[in-house]
């Protein structure tokens, strides 16, 4: 081949490449941080031998006051649903993590500060999602800090996804993928409200609901079959794809209730119809289905789908209905690679 040819082909290839690479940066796909991985602890975090926990398979998580540290659980007096922090000032105290296993127990951390996920530093290692191992039979109290960065009341909430390594598709095993979490209320300088705002909640309507309690569950879409058939477990999804879905809330209880909805993708938050943060307002006896989308990545495997849900938010924890972090299912999305 003529080597001015061979130089013009050659040319030619290297503009492909690059106008492939223009396309692959200037799509958003979603991206997954890496995980702050802990295998080795300071001397600032300390295993703590108070008490068993409750149940083979339970996961607690909760807070102690630098000040308290001393003190065996069930004589603190200080209150941990309400901290006081000057305006500017990060928050910081001591995040306790245990579970009821035998054996050590992994979990990825994650913080969320007025409902929105944010960087945080644990043991003085900073990140979006901190990957440990609970220790068996110990309480782990281990330093955190949150950077705050305006005034007033704010909301926060710690939440620790089981064995967020495992990647099982039947359902039995889906099931037992859920959370734990605790939440908290940071003033800083004071505890004005009127910085905070959620969005325009979605309501449900009249409906025959029965007995069958549903917060936040997906779905796969309607195709006519009732809602309980159509629970999503596990689905096949092409790489970057939207896939399609819709999340179902039903209230068979005498209460209204009132909470957010936060979907999550590989345990980052994201945008499912059209927005990051779904505020659902549910009657006595009514039923909401949302349809909407999450874009998955490129990346071939099983991908985690997961939505929690928060009851009243920005209220006092003494006057909420629940005061812990909920996940109803946590969905595998198996991307497989196009032929």
């Amino acid at each position: 081949m003529h080597t001015g040819l061979k130089l013009l082909l050659l040319l030619s290839f290297v503009e492909v490449l690059a106008a492939c690479s223009t396309f692959n940066s200037a799509t958003s796909f979603p991206d997954s941080v890496e995980w702050v991985r802990h295998t080795e602890w300071s001397t600032g975090t300390r295993l703590t031998k108070w008490s068993e926990t409750k149940g083979p398979t339970s996961l607690f998580v909760g807070f102690v006051r630098p000040e308290d540290r001393e003190i065996p659980p069930d004589r603190r007096t200080n209150l941990i649903t309400k901290f006081q922090i000057q305006a500017g000032q990060p928050f910081t105290t001591l995040l306790i993590l245990k579970s009821g296993y035998v054996e050590p127990y992994p979990v990825l951390v994650s913080v969320f500060l007025d409902y929105m996920q944010v960087n945080f530093s644990l043991d003085d290692q900073r990140g979006l999602l901190h990957y440990l191992e609970i220790m068996p039979g110990v309480d782990m109290e281990i330093p955190v800090e949150v950077p705050i960065e305006t005034s007033g009341w704010h909301d926060l909430f710690v939440v620790a996804f089981r064995v967020p390594d495992d990647h099982p598709t039947d359902q039995p095993a889906r099931l037992q993928l859920g959370v734990g979490g605790l939440r908290t209320v940071i003033c800083a300088s004071d505890c004005a409200l009127s910085a905070q705002s959620v969005p325009e909640a979605l309501v449900g309507q009249g409906a025959d609901v029965h007995n069958f309690n549903a917060r936040a569950f997906p779905l796969l879409p309607d195709d006519g079959t009732p809602p309980k058939q159509r629970l999503l477990f596990w689905a096949k999804a092409s790489p970057g794809e939207m896939f399609e879905l819709e999340l179902w809330a039903r209230n068979p209880n005498n209460e209204l209730r009132d909470y957010l909805v936060l979907p999550l993708l590989d345990f980052q938050q994201t945008s499912f119809a059209g927005s990051k943060m779904l505020h659902l307002q549910m009657p006595s006896g009514s039923e909401l289905l949302v349809p909407g989308s999450v874009q998955v990545p490129i990346k071939t495997g099983v991908h985690e789908l997961q939505f929690l849900y928060i009851s009243d938010p920005y209220h006092s924890l003494d006057g909420v209905t629940d005061s812990t972090i909920q996940s109803a299912l946590r969905s595998a999305l198996v991307i497989e690679s196009n032929p």
